[in-house]
Protein backbone atom coordinates (compact mmCIF):
# COMPACT_ATOMS: atom_id res chain seq x y z
CA UNK A 1 0.00 0.00 0.00
CA UNK A 2 1.17 3.60 -0.98
CA UNK A 3 1.41 6.34 1.03
CA UNK A 4 -0.70 9.55 0.77
CA UNK A 5 2.19 11.32 -1.10
CA UNK A 6 2.28 8.54 -3.53
CA UNK A 7 -1.38 9.12 -4.47
CA UNK A 8 -0.79 12.78 -4.62
CA UNK A 9 2.12 12.37 -7.15
CA UNK A 10 0.27 9.96 -9.28
CA UNK A 11 -2.63 11.85 -9.42
CA UNK A 12 -0.87 15.01 -10.33
CA UNK A 13 -2.06 17.18 -7.23
CA UNK A 14 1.80 17.15 -5.99
CA UNK A 15 5.11 17.27 -7.46
CA UNK A 16 8.48 16.37 -5.98
CA UNK A 17 9.66 19.68 -5.12
CA UNK A 18 6.61 19.66 -2.89
CA UNK A 19 7.51 16.12 -1.49
CA UNK A 20 11.57 17.04 -0.57
CA UNK A 21 10.13 20.36 1.47
CA UNK A 22 8.12 17.71 3.28
CA UNK A 23 10.83 15.58 4.15
CA UNK A 24 13.26 17.98 5.30
CA UNK A 25 11.15 19.23 7.87
CA UNK A 26 11.53 16.02 9.25
CA UNK A 27 7.97 15.32 10.30
CA UNK A 28 7.10 11.49 11.05
CA UNK A 29 5.43 10.19 8.73
CA UNK A 30 6.07 12.68 5.76
CA UNK A 31 3.54 10.93 3.62
CA UNK A 32 0.52 11.70 5.90
CA UNK A 33 1.47 15.25 7.03
CA UNK A 34 -1.13 17.21 4.46
CA UNK A 35 -4.31 15.93 5.99
CA UNK A 36 -2.56 15.93 9.62
CA UNK A 37 -1.53 19.39 9.30
CA UNK A 38 -5.08 20.66 7.77
CA UNK A 39 -6.83 18.92 10.66
CA UNK A 40 -4.97 20.18 13.10
CA UNK A 41 -5.15 23.63 12.02
CA UNK A 42 -8.59 23.40 11.68
CA UNK A 43 -10.08 24.64 14.84
CA UNK A 44 -7.17 27.31 14.94
CA UNK A 45 -7.89 28.37 11.04
CA UNK A 46 -11.81 28.63 11.94
CA UNK A 47 -10.92 30.87 14.76
CA UNK A 48 -8.87 32.99 12.75
CA UNK A 49 -11.55 32.99 10.00
CA UNK A 50 -14.00 33.95 13.25
CA UNK A 51 -11.87 36.73 14.07
CA UNK A 52 -11.75 38.46 11.03
CA UNK A 53 -15.81 37.61 10.40
CA UNK A 54 -15.84 39.07 13.64
CA UNK A 55 -14.11 42.19 13.30
CA UNK A 56 -15.49 42.82 9.77
CA UNK A 57 -19.00 42.76 12.36
CA UNK A 58 -17.04 45.02 14.48
CA UNK A 59 -16.00 47.22 12.05
CA UNK A 60 -19.83 47.34 10.35
CA UNK A 61 -20.48 48.55 13.73
CA UNK A 62 -18.36 50.83 14.25
CA UNK A 63 -19.27 52.24 11.30
CA UNK A 64 -22.67 52.59 12.15
CA UNK A 65 -22.32 54.24 15.59
CA UNK A 66 -19.65 56.80 13.52
CA UNK A 67 -22.44 57.33 11.13
CA UNK A 68 -25.23 57.77 13.80
CA UNK A 69 -22.81 60.40 15.41
CA UNK A 70 -22.08 62.51 12.68
CA UNK A 71 -25.56 62.59 11.69
CA UNK A 72 -26.77 63.81 15.26
CA UNK A 73 -24.45 66.35 15.45
CA UNK A 74 -25.70 67.11 11.91
CA UNK A 75 -29.13 67.56 13.31
CA UNK A 76 -27.87 69.48 16.03
CA UNK A 77 -26.26 71.65 14.39
CA UNK A 78 -29.03 72.13 11.92
CA UNK A 79 -31.54 72.93 15.60
CA UNK A 80 -29.04 75.56 16.86
CA UNK A 81 -28.99 77.56 12.97
CA UNK A 82 -32.66 77.47 13.33
CA UNK A 83 -32.70 78.40 16.74
CA UNK A 84 -30.26 81.30 15.74
CA UNK A 85 -32.32 82.42 12.82
CA UNK A 86 -35.49 82.42 14.73
CA UNK A 87 -33.67 84.84 17.21
CA UNK A 88 -32.70 86.95 14.57
CA UNK A 89 -35.55 87.01 12.71
CA UNK A 90 -37.41 88.21 16.61
CA UNK A 91 -34.90 90.77 16.68
CA UNK A 92 -35.61 92.26 12.87
CA UNK A 93 -39.40 92.13 14.55
CA UNK A 94 -38.76 93.50 18.10
CA UNK A 95 -36.86 96.50 16.12
CA UNK A 96 -39.60 97.26 13.18
CA UNK A 97 -41.99 97.31 16.43
CA UNK A 98 -40.07 100.09 18.23
CA UNK A 99 -40.33 102.30 15.05
CA UNK A 100 -44.03 101.27 14.85
CA UNK A 101 -44.56 102.04 18.66
CA UNK A 102 -42.07 104.74 19.05
CA UNK A 103 -44.13 108.20 20.36
CA UNK A 104 -47.86 106.43 20.28
CA UNK A 105 -48.04 104.68 22.98
CA UNK A 106 -51.14 106.52 25.16
CA UNK A 107 -50.41 104.85 28.26
CA UNK A 108 -50.34 107.51 31.00
CA UNK A 109 -48.66 106.97 34.81
CA UNK A 110 -51.56 107.93 36.64
CA UNK A 111 -53.75 105.21 35.35
CA UNK A 112 -54.54 102.67 37.51
CA UNK A 113 -57.77 100.92 36.86
CA UNK A 114 -56.97 97.43 35.46
CA UNK A 115 -58.51 96.09 32.28
CA UNK A 116 -58.45 92.11 32.21
CA UNK A 117 -58.23 90.65 28.85
CA UNK A 118 -57.06 86.92 27.65
CA UNK A 119 -53.92 86.46 25.45
CA UNK A 120 -51.81 83.75 24.98
CA UNK A 121 -54.09 81.46 26.74
CA UNK A 122 -53.67 83.35 30.20
CA UNK A 123 -55.59 86.22 31.60
CA UNK A 124 -53.63 89.34 31.07
CA UNK A 125 -54.17 92.97 31.91
CA UNK A 126 -53.47 97.00 31.27
CA UNK A 127 -53.46 99.71 33.43
CA UNK A 128 -56.01 102.59 32.18
CA UNK A 129 -57.45 105.74 32.79
CA UNK A 130 -61.31 105.51 33.49
CA UNK A 131 -61.66 107.29 30.12
CA UNK A 132 -58.94 104.51 28.31
CA UNK A 133 -61.18 101.92 29.77
CA UNK A 134 -64.29 103.27 27.76
CA UNK A 135 -62.21 103.65 25.30
CA UNK A 136 -60.92 100.09 24.88
CA UNK A 137 -64.35 98.67 25.71
CA UNK A 138 -66.16 100.90 22.70
CA UNK A 139 -63.44 99.93 20.55
CA UNK A 140 -61.94 103.27 20.05
CA UNK A 141 -58.15 102.40 21.15
CA UNK A 142 -56.72 99.10 21.47
CA UNK A 143 -53.60 96.85 23.25
CA UNK A 144 -50.41 96.00 21.82
CA UNK A 145 -47.36 93.47 23.32
CA UNK A 146 -44.06 94.01 23.54
CA UNK A 147 -41.67 92.25 25.01
CA UNK A 148 -43.78 91.40 27.86
CA UNK A 149 -45.46 94.48 28.25
CA UNK A 150 -48.99 95.44 27.38
CA UNK A 151 -49.59 99.02 25.62
CA UNK A 152 -52.43 100.82 24.50
CA UNK A 153 -52.42 102.12 21.63
CA UNK A 154 -54.25 104.43 19.03
CA UNK A 155 -56.09 102.50 15.85
CA UNK A 156 -53.92 103.73 13.26
CA UNK A 157 -50.82 102.44 15.42
CA UNK A 158 -52.65 98.98 16.36
CA UNK A 159 -53.07 98.42 12.21
CA UNK A 160 -49.99 98.37 11.42
CA UNK A 161 -48.60 96.54 14.48
CA UNK A 162 -50.88 94.09 13.26
CA UNK A 163 -49.49 93.80 9.82
CA UNK A 164 -46.07 93.21 11.81
CA UNK A 165 -47.12 91.05 14.29
CA UNK A 166 -50.55 90.00 14.44
CA UNK A 167 -50.30 87.21 17.21
CA UNK A 168 -49.07 90.40 19.15
CA UNK A 169 -52.63 91.97 18.80
CA UNK A 170 -54.74 90.25 21.85
CA UNK A 171 -58.07 90.46 21.26
CA UNK A 172 -60.27 92.14 23.73
CA UNK A 173 -63.73 91.27 23.03
CA UNK A 174 -65.22 89.91 25.35
CA UNK A 175 -66.72 86.16 25.09
CA UNK A 176 -70.17 85.41 24.85
CA UNK A 177 -71.77 82.79 26.94
CA UNK A 178 -74.22 80.58 26.00
CA UNK A 179 -77.81 81.33 27.27
CA UNK A 180 -78.12 79.12 30.56
CA UNK A 181 -80.57 76.39 29.86
CA UNK A 182 -79.31 74.37 33.35
CA UNK A 183 -78.51 71.45 31.30
CA UNK A 184 -74.61 71.97 32.10
CA UNK A 185 -75.88 70.80 35.56
CA UNK A 186 -76.39 67.28 36.93
CA UNK A 187 -79.73 66.54 37.61
CA UNK A 188 -80.78 66.70 41.10
CA UNK A 189 -81.28 63.00 42.63
CA UNK A 190 -84.89 61.70 43.42
CA UNK A 191 -84.17 61.34 47.20
CA UNK A 192 -82.87 65.12 47.65
CA UNK A 193 -84.52 66.01 50.82
CA UNK A 194 -83.98 69.97 51.45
Amino acid sequence: MGTLQDALLKSGLADEKQLEKSRRRGKPGAGDSGPKKARAQGPAGKKKRTARKKKGADSDLARAYAARRKEEAREKEAEKQRRVAEQEERRRRNLQLDEIIKGSTLNRKEADIPRYFEHMGRIRRVLCTPEQREQLNQGEIGVVNLRGSYLLVSLETLEKYREVAPDLVPGLEGREEPEDDGSHYPPVPDDLVW
